[in-house]
């Protein structure tokens, strides 16, 4: 492959990564430093991007070099790992959501975005209305890690204000795309239940705090119950949610627009692997997509398959 062809692929790469409406010369004179006249030399192909500038590009706009030049390059796809790290687990975690947030939030006013998610746990968006069962989820984590000190019981986890607050805008954030879809393992609730019957049997967590993850849990079911009755957002904004007929190993989702693709894992509770490669994201939707044969729409219809599944829910809970 010759310079000239890596250039334009580079250039294709580059706007695939960029929402809609935005400028690549703008982004690029940010990125690369240099005055405008030079990134236009370089986007008309006049010039070629040197080495350095195709890295500090590639580590900007997370463009993997490899990919372009390959010759075997449908084969291959860049993942981002967002990973919690255990030297300082609640300041990546800070990080992590800060990173997640500037994709919704460039696509949030989008007409066309439509966000997707496959669940066999219960999904973030719903566990971080509610204090008491979003720390849970940041302490099962930071408890399976054996090398973090510190932190053995529940009331031991302290959670920054600066969290909470990346937390309540992700909800936001949510509730404000166009359309969101939810797929749900019919068993995500009881996982969760268990983990707390646990917690709560080894001593970990106080009667106390299980009354009132108990509450908001009974909270979470109500709210749903109305989400799904509704099919809507309080701001008018749609939801369809599905109850699967079969399990599933993992939970995945996919946020789409006219501009990004972005297909996503959930890993080791709170972590996820994404990547925007658009023939992965054909994969990943495919197969989302394919559940809703097995699956049956609660939302707006399906009223009595509904009050089942949130029976089922509520029997788990007061069963903890």
């Amino acid at each position: 492959m010759n310079t000239k062809a890596l250039n334009s692929d580079l250039i294709e790469a580059m706007k695939r990564r960029l929402p809609q409406n935005t400028h690549l010369s703008n982004v690029l004179i940010n990125i690369l430093g240099i005055g405008k006249e030079a990134v236009y030399r370089r986007l008309r192909s006049e010039v070629p991007f040197t080495f350095a500038e195709a890295s500090v590009i590639s580590k900007a706009l997370g463009i993997s070099l490899d990919h372009l030049s390959s010759s075997s390059a449908d084969e291959m796809a860049l993942f981002d790992l967002h990973i919690t790290q255990h030297q300082d687990p609640l300041e990546t975690y800070y990080h992590a959501m800060t990173d997640l947030l500037k994709y919704y939030a460039t696509v949030k006013n989008d007409p066309t975005v439509e966000w997707c998610t496959a669940s066999n746990m219960v999904p973030h968006t719903f566990y971080m209305d509610h204090e008491y069962l979003s720390k849970f989820l940041l302490y099962k984590w930071m408890y399976q890690q054996v090398n973090i000190t510190g932190i053995r019981y529940y009331r031991d986890l302290i959670v920054p204000d600066s969290i909470r607050n990346k937390q309540l805008e992700y909800i936001d954030i949510t509730k404000s795309l166009a359309t969101t879809t939810f797929i749900w393992d019919e068993t995500m609730f009881l996982s969760l239940i268990n983990e707390l019957r646990y917690f709560s049997h080894i001593n970990l967590i106080t009667d106390k705090e299980k009354s009132i993850l108990k509450e908001e849990l009974i909270s979470m079911i109500d709210e749903l119950e109305d989400l799904a009755a509704k099919g809507e957002h309080e701001n008018g904004e749609k939801v369809y949610l599905y109850i699967s007929s079969i399990n599933f190993e993992a939970t995945y989702s996919y946020l789409q627009t006219s501009s990004l693709k972005l297909s996503s894992i959930r890993l080791y509770s709170i972590n996820t692997i994404s990547t925007t490669d658009w023939k992965v994201f054909e994969y990943h939707k495919n197969w989302i997509e394919s559940l809703k044969k097995y699956s049956t729409l609660i939302s707006v219809s399906g009223e009595m398959p509904r009050v089942q599944f949130l029976k089922k829910q509520r029997s788990y809970v007061n069963d903890l």
